[in-house]
């Protein structure tokens, strides 16, 4: 069930969440996606409460992070993928 959950959030057109990320990809800004949709997208509250917890439990989740900057403190999408794909490389897991 979770697998199937996954694909259709990421391949169907009336998926809340790929709706919201087409949005933001289009130029919406996030209140402006977050309106159009007009109902819960609950990635949006998701990425929130992830960041919170890694951040809490000083787990380093560097995708997360760049989520959470783009959603809730504006940073450019273009800012957060330079910075994730020039990380110095190291082991992870």
């Amino acid at each position: 069930a979770g697998l199937g959950d996954l694909v259709l959030t990421c391949t169907d057109n009336l998926s809340r969440n790929r709706r919201f990320g087409l949005a933001l990809a289009a130029g919406r800004s996030v209140a402006q996606a977050l309106a159009d949709i007009g109902q819960v997208v609950e990635g949006y509250h998701a990425a929130r409460a992830v960041f919170e917890v890694a951040a809490r439990q000083q787990v380093s989740m560097p995708i997360v992070e760049g989520i959470y900057r783009t959603l809730y403190e504006n940073a450019p999408v273009g800012d957060v993928v330079s910075s994730l794909m020039t990380r110095p490389v190291k082991a992870e897991f």
